[in-house]
């Protein structure tokens, strides 16, 4: 195996370093977060959303240092509430373009090519094109020692497609064609493996999807 010592990992030059760190924890969600300002609206991709619980249904998020402008943090502390939108295969290259540093006034609906959804719940755009959309509103925000934010949200709604939920309410991303980020810029795509029975000490792992 290769080794990365503390010392080394100062040493890397910091995009390699970057690039290293940012994909050791493995794939995560990737999603469009919609926000709406005085300047109009906002599409910003993010890799950093994550559950937090169910009871209350909350989500969580993280923003870099607030050293330069972030148009999508600043939208949503002053108009709590804004969109998750699910990012599948056929998204990636426009989900991947909202990277870009539009500058604000510029929505990046309409600079990449997505449709906005607009429902009567929210002021707020949903990403028509995804299958999973979800309606959350700013509850708290964290600092962590690195100056990033840890912003925690209350989800307020959920719009699913009907090909990727079961009957038990399980979501299936494979089903949706859905995508994961590793690191900052690949693409990975969803299937599934196989779903288990809830783990005992006693008893065996039984799987029972698929059969």
């Amino acid at each position: 195996m290769i080794a990365f010592t503390s010392e080394s990992l100062h040493a890397l030059p910091s995009r390699e370093k970057a690039t290293l760190i940012n994909a050791i924890s493995g794939i995560r969600s990737a999603n469009l977060i919609a926000t709406r300002g005085d300047a109009g609206t906002n599409l910003s991709i993010f890799n950093s959303i994550t559950h937090l619980g169910s009871h209350p249904a909350l989500l969580g998020m993280i923003f870099r240092p607030l050293s330069v402008e972030r148009h999508t943090y600043a939208n949503i502390k002053n108009y709590k509430d804004f969109t998750i939108n699910t990012i599948t295969t056929s998204m990636v290259p426009r989900a991947h373009q909202t990277s870009a540093k539009y500058p604000e006034g510029v929505s990046e609906f309409d600079a990449v090519g997505f449709q906005p959804l607009y429902r009567e719940e929210t002021h707020v755009p949903f990403v028509e094109e995804s299958p999973i959309q979800v309606l959350c509103t700013y509850s708290q925000e964290h600092l962590l020692e690195n100056q990033c934010i840890l912003l925690t949200a209350s989800i307020k709604g959920i719009w699913i497609a009907e090909n990727g939920l079961n009957e038990d309410h399980f979501v299936n991303h494979e089903q949706l064609q859905t995508v994961g980020i590793g690191g900052l810029d690949a693409y990975y795509t969803t299937r599934l493996e196989g779903r288990y029975a809830y783990a005992k000490p006693d008893q065996p792992t039984t799987k029972i999807h698929p059969e």
